[in-house]
């Protein structure tokens, strides 16, 4: 599925779903999670913002999204954590132009 529309003033997104496994590397404090890069394709990806989360059920357990900004890749990603095997997933990424 691709879409197209504006993120900030001067940045635009293209939409590709994925939903691959990933690597995190995350601090959880006072029941939030930072995210502080990733891996995909082998490659690295710091994550600067976390722009938004929401949580979604999933059978008996919970999964939570986050809507992640890569500055330096130009992307936009969202992320998901399964909470029942604690394994992270990257549901779909945007190339900011």
């Amino acid at each position: 599925m691709k879409g197209k529309f504006s993120v900030f003033e001067e940045m635009t997104y293209i939409q590709n779903q994925v939903f691959q496994p990933v690597e995190v590397i995350a601090h959880f404090h006072d029941l939030k999670v930072d995210i502080l890069k990733f891996k995909w394709n082998h490659q690295v990806y710091k994550v600067d913002y976390i722009t938004n989360s929401w949580k979604i059920p999933n059978g008996d357990g919970l999964l939570t999204h986050y809507l992640v900004i890569c500055k330096e890749k130009e992307i936009i990603c969202e992320l998901s954590l399964n909470h029942t095997d604690m394994k992270w997933e990257l549901i779909q990424y945007d190339t900011l132009v």
